[in-house]
């Protein structure tokens, strides 16, 4: 196989600063509290905004994502039908798991988390500054679906003006461009 370099580089690297964050990227992003911007790198993943797009194109068995979580933000209750695995990059990270969140543990920079199929989980940005997170979920958006939300977050969610549609789509959102 041959591949030019002007080729790879515009088809198989994303460089940091080229690569633009997506704020609307799942039903919770309205909700108070779970704010963070998603840079999509590999793959769509479990994605709710039909808008988003990869950096990266080609078709991959699983999905990386970089995930910027201001200060006191995080991620609602949730689970997937594949697996993830996420770590803290630059901060500790708060993490919490169980049908209604009763499990808790923190995670220090730089440690792995594989988060088992079907498990709800959540997570929080216990630190004074953005915590960057890496994140890898298994196969393709195709393959896995759509999240499946604690009904609590649900709605939550709907008081903001945000839904799913029946293939797990936000309605009516505005496409969240980069």
């Amino acid at each position: 196989m041959d591949i030019s370099a002007e080729k790879m580089e515009s088809t198989r690297i994303a460089r940091w600063g080229k690569i633009k964050p997506y704020e609307n990227t799942f039903v919770e992003s309205k909700i108070p509290g779970f704010e963070k911007r998603l840079y999509k790198l590999i793959n769509r993943g479990v994605l709710e905004n039909k808008g988003v797009e990869p950096a990266i194109e080609g078709e991959h068995r699983f999905s990386v994502s970089l995930i910027e979580i201001p200060a006191g933000q995080g991620a609602n209750l949730h689970a997937h039908a594949t697996e993830e695995v996420f770590f803290p990059l630059n901060g500790s990270l708060i993490v919490t798991w169980g049908d209604n969140g009763e499990h808790t543990t923190t995670l220090n920079q730089w440690d792995c988390f594989s988060v088992p199929i079907g498990l709800m989980r959540g997570f929080r940005n216990p630190n004074d500054h953005t915590v960057v997170v890496y994140s890898v979920v298994g196969g393709t958006d195709k393959e896995v679906g759509r999240i499946n939300w604690h009904p609590d977050v649900l709605r939550l969610a709907e008081a903001t003006g945000f839904k799913l549609d029946s293939a797990g789509y936000i309605m009516d959102a505005a496409k969240d461009k980069p």
